[in-house]
């Protein structure tokens, strides 16, 4: 085994973003490692809803990438316990089944010649010379002059910034069977927590049921799903990090659920993800800093926090109750926010 390694570019991570950012760097002719524990294909908890928005981005970012997906455009909209609307999306959304579709996109990135290493990291240290030093687990020492942390929620390299772990929503999901309808089901509630939400999410293997809230536990989830008539099964759990409260380096950079790149009121991650990802890039090969090239997505993540907080109210779940009477309107409204930001 090699112990001493030296590239511009180390991504730890290669999820969605850590996949997506090394392959645009190897494809800019910039050297970079990708890096994760993980053996995959591995599981990830994640609807792994990918909007007309994202997946027209990854196809952009990623020419001739494939992946299985199952094509939805049937939405079921419930308010409060009554079945507010029901429309048919104008283009459709793809329900992928996230341990396979990271898997593909990390092949498309070796298949391309990126490299990867299958380790972790266990320290960073920033030297004078400008450099990163990075010991990992298996006794690796990599020196870059990029660190690109696209390690998750429980990102290692946003606590080396912080000093701290931090936590955020917790989502629970859990894999149920088929019911044989291929829509999508999405529940707001003022029975539920401040942001809190159920959806079912079909995919080709089974449905995806999840809940989340301010305040999510195990056993609250088990109740939302007995109340719809769901069994017990394998509950998975991860929490969302919603948050870029953490200090800008021009050298260090977070992508993806690492920064805190989640919808703030959807908690929709994939297209941030490859959206970061790509900034990331632009920063690296350009030379500009991350929070210039970044800029708009760091004012999208604020002005989420205010639009979570008016959407989850209970005045504004009542004008949405009122707007289901019109599904057209909603319609209008799913259609536009599934395709702009």
């Amino acid at each position: 085994m090699t112990t001493q390694l030296d590239t511009t570019v180390l991504i730890a991570g290669a999820g969605p973003a850590g996949s997506v950012c090394g392959y645009l760097l190897h494809r800019a002719g910039v050297p970079c490692i990708v890096i994760d524990h993980a053996t995959f294909p591995r599981d990830k908890i994640c609807g792994g809803g990918l909007t007309p928005k994202a997946w027209r981005l990854l196809d952009e970012l990623l020419p001739g990438v494939s992946y299985d997906y199952n094509a939805v455009t049937r939405v079921r909209l419930d308010i409060d316990g009554h079945r507010g609307c029901e429309f048919d999306a104008a283009v459709p959304i793809r329900i992928t089944q996230r341990r396979q579709l990271d898997y593909q996109l990390l092949t498309f990135y070796l298949q391309t010649g990126g490299a990867f290493l299958k380790d972790g990291l266990q320290t960073v240290e920033e030297r004078r010379d400008g450099t990163i030093a990075v010991q990992t687990k298996q006794g690796r020492t990599i020196t870059c002059r990029y660190l690109v942390g696209a390690d998750g929620s429980n990102s290692m390299v946003r606590r080396y910034l912080t000093g701290r772990r931090d936590t955020g929503i917790l989502a629970m999901e859990q894999y149920v069977e088929q019911r044989g309808d291929n829509s999508i089901d999405v529940e707001l509630s003022n029975k539920y927590e401040v942001g809190g939400y159920f959806f079912r999410f079909p995919n080709r293997q089974h449905d995806v049921v999840g809940y989340g809230d301010v305040r999510t536990t195990r056993d609250k989830f088990r109740r939302v799903l007995s109340d719809k008539g769901y069994p017990d099964g394998k509950v998975r759990g991860a929490y969302i990090y919603l948050s870029n409260d953490y200090p800008l380096n021009d050298h260090i950079l977070l992508i993806g659920d690492a920064g805190g790149f989640a919808n703030r009121t959807t908690c929709e991650g994939l297209y941030d993800a490859f959206t970061t990802a790509r900034n990331a890039m632009l920063a690296i090969t350009t030379g500009r800093p991350f929070s210039e090239v970044n800029r708009h997505i760091f004012r999208k993540m604020k002005r989420e926090v205010l639009v979570t907080k008016v959407f989850f109210s209970r005045p504004a779940l009542f004008v949405l109750r009122q707007m289901c009477r019109c599904p057209r309107l909603v319609k209008a409204c799913f259609d536009y926010k599934m395709q702009h930001e």
